[in-house]
């Protein structure tokens, strides 16, 4: 048996019970995942703009 799978299912099943259950709670988490994420990846800009920028100047 591939518990994998049911566990990802299981999860797909309790989102799906999440959203309808109470839509503006669902909402908000899928609005602070996405800053998370957006933050995230100006961070790494941030990182390698600067990783550049130090390499540049060092030649």
């Amino acid at each position: 048996m591939d518990y994998k799978k049911i566990a990802l299912a299981l999860l797909g099943l309790f989102a799906i019970y999440s959203i309808i259950s109470s839509p503006a709670q669902a909402a908000d988490v899928v609005q602070i995942v996405f800053e998370w994420i957006s933050e995230l990846a100006r961070a790494i800009g941030d990182v390698m703009s600067d990783l550049l920028d130090d390499a540049s100047s060092s030649e």
